[in-house]
């Protein structure tokens, strides 16, 4: 990760440079798409030493959501600061293009150097198979993109058309503001308790019958409370026969079975009892 932090922070640098001695609000523009992954990259990597902390009595299932709250964060900030002020910065320059530039064969140059580091980033990243990896795989390629724009507008604009220096920026700030609404959309339904897929209770109930004693599961809910860990609420139907003891252990048994075949459940709760019910629970 450390690796791929000082590639970024080497091609903002590199690209701030480029418009600080050419003018080309392009490269401005690419430059804070850069700047607004590293500050998502900080902020995983900083919400990621949080979420560690175990459980307490104020956080019972822990605190992996600050990863979501975090990265929310962020998101509304690149929408409302950075996306619109590119956005409106491009407006102005598509209505009052720049009369002269400078610099452009060097600032080409530049910006050639910084998509072979972005390349370089994605290459790293593609080999990697973790969520925070993969998510930045995606990113950086996007990256990458957005530098083979600015390539494309600088030599338009350099032949004439100087109308792209503010176009090719208003394309950055919309692509700034799409990955952060995809972030908000994302962190969004984390934080409003979604419930895992179908699929997810399917195999909780054949789990659950597995067991000779199990009749009838019902009543599930189950929630997120961190990107891969689930809190898991069910009622199980038993003999109205069985002891409270032997419900006991048998309640232990299937919470222990559902943990080892299913990882993502970190939170179990198995209520025991005589009747059936629906097979979800709404709250």
């Amino acid at each position: 990760m450390w690796k791929i932090l000082a590639i970024y922070i080497i091609t903002v640098f590199m690209k701030l440079y480029g418009y600080f001695i050419s003018g080309y609000l392009i490269l401005l523009a690419d430059a804070m798409h850069t700047i607004s992954d590293i500050v998502i990259i900080f902020l995983l990597m900083y919400s990621g030493i949080i979420s560690k902390k175990p459980p307490d009595a104020s956080h019972p299932f822990g605190h992996e959501m600050v990863r979501n709250v975090a990265s929310l964060v962020a998101a509304v900030s690149f929408i409302t600061v950075i996306s619109f002020e590119l956005f409106k910065e491009g407006i102005y320059r598509v209505l009052s293009p720049a009369e002269e530039h400078f610099n452009t064969q060097l600032v080409i140059m530049i910006e050639i150097a910084v998509l072979v580091l972005l390349v370089m980033a994605s290459y790293i990243l593609s080999r990697k198979s973790g969520i925070l990896d993969k998510t930045l795989f995606i990113e950086s390629l996007n990256d990458s993109l957005s530098t083979v724009a600015a390539i494309a507008g600088i030599l338009l604009i350099s032949i004439g058309y100087k109308i792209f220096d503010g176009i090719v920026s208003i394309l950055i700030a919309l692509m700034i503001f799409y990955n952060s609404a995809k972030l908000v959309k994302q962190n969004t339904k984390f934080l409003l308790g979604m419930s895992p897929p179908d699929e997810f209770y399917h195999k909780v109930e054949e789990i659950s019958l597995e067991f000779d004693e199990v009749k009838g599961v019902h009543d599930m809910v189950a929630t997120y409370i961190g990107e891969n860990k689930i809190h898991l609420d069910m009622h199980i139907t038993v003999d109205s026969k069985m002891s409270v003891e032997e419900a006991d252990k048998l309640s232990e048994r299937i919470a222990e079975e559902l943990q080892r075949k299913l990882p993502e459940i970190g939170y179990v709760i198995v209520h025991i009892c005589p009747h059936y019910g629906k097979k979800r629970k709404i709250m």
